[in-house]
């Protein structure tokens, strides 16, 4: 994408153009460069309490005040004990509900970036925050592609994930932008975009992130302390955006012939006698993914 193309993409798009919806509280560490730029919206299912009933949202809330983003309606209402309780007993309400209002939410402030947790088994709740948030998008551009920007192209909401574990960098060398630019992310030629950071912008990072496992513990500070030992710091200097992939070909296609990690775990913990119930993909999961692919082809124009 030329440079003059990029840029008129940029004015035409202001901060609150960007909305950023994850699963847990401290999912905002990994996108810690790009909230400080892009100072998006942000609204987040749990309050982070997870397996250990440690509450994780005040220390999240207070980052993102500090990064000047806007926190949205839709802000740690829930624990992951009542999301797992939904699912293991199929009461799909919940999911309906959140998947509307985030969809009302979008079409409201007019929003045109969107940025989500990605789907990669590790987490229930994780890979469900993709499904209600690209269902939700689906929904409001079936209802508002009648928009047109100048040029007389169509003016979609576009939908971005970011990985969670692992090695944070991927394989692929993907299209570079710098972190002081205007929403970055408005790459449309690349399935992916970086985000560099400044040596400044990484050194609040880490300080943050080793700030936050420390108070965090358990967990959540394994998991930090894990990936720093294994890939190092310098990997967290570049923040990846992926686009959300095309109908037909959804991440959790993976999971159709071989179990995620979330349902292999579970069988360990049920067989050490700490956890009552397995969630598994094919009958707590994909219902609740089916179910709201549903609300797409149900939408009237």
């Amino acid at each position: 994408m030329s440079d003059a193309r990029r840029n008129n993409l940029s004015d035409n798009l202001s901060e609150t153009d960007s909305l950023l919806v994850i699963a847990h509280p401290g999912h905002v560490l990994r996108l810690y460069g790009w909230i400080a730029q892009a100072k998006p919206l942000v609204c987040i299912l749990t309050d982070g309490s997870g397996s250990d009933d440690k509450l994780r949202l005040a220390v999240t809330l207070n980052i993102l005040q500090g990064l000047e983003a806007e926190i949205g309606p839709v802000c740690g209402e829930l624990t992951d004990r009542q999301i797992y309780q939904k699912m293991l007993h199929g009461e799909y309400d919940m999911f309906d509900d959140l998947c509307e209002r985030l969809a009302a939410l979008i079409a409201a402030r007019d929003i045109r970036i969107v940025v989500s947790d990605g789907i990669e088994g590790y987490n229930p709740t994780h890979d469900l925050c993709e499904a209600l948030v690209r269902t939700a998008v689906a929904i409001t551009n079936n209802v508002t592609n009648i928009a047109k920007v100048a040029d007389g192209k169509e003016c979609l909401v576009r939908h971005y994930t970011i990985p969670l574990m692992g090695d944070p960098r991927p394989t692929a060398q993907p299209t570079a932008c710098r972190a002081e630019t205007a929403n970055p992310v408005i790459q449309q030629e690349s399935e992916q975009c970086v985000i560099e950071l400044t040596e400044r912008q990484l050194a609040h990072k880490l300080e943050t992130m080793h700030e936050y496992a420390s108070r965090a513990g358990g967990i959540l500070q394994r998991e930090v302390e894990d990936a720093f030992r294994s890939y190092g710091e310098d990997a967290f200097a570049r923040e990846y955006l992926f686009a959300s992939a095309a109908p037909g070909k959804e991440p959790e296609r993976n999971f159709l012939q071989q179990k995620p990690f979330y349902e292999i775990r579970g069988e360990q913990r049920v067989a050490e006698g700490r956890y009552r119930d397995v969630i598994r993909f094919h009958e707590h999961v994909l219902p609740i993914m089916t179910r709201l692919k549903t609300k797409i082809s149900a939408v009237r124009i």
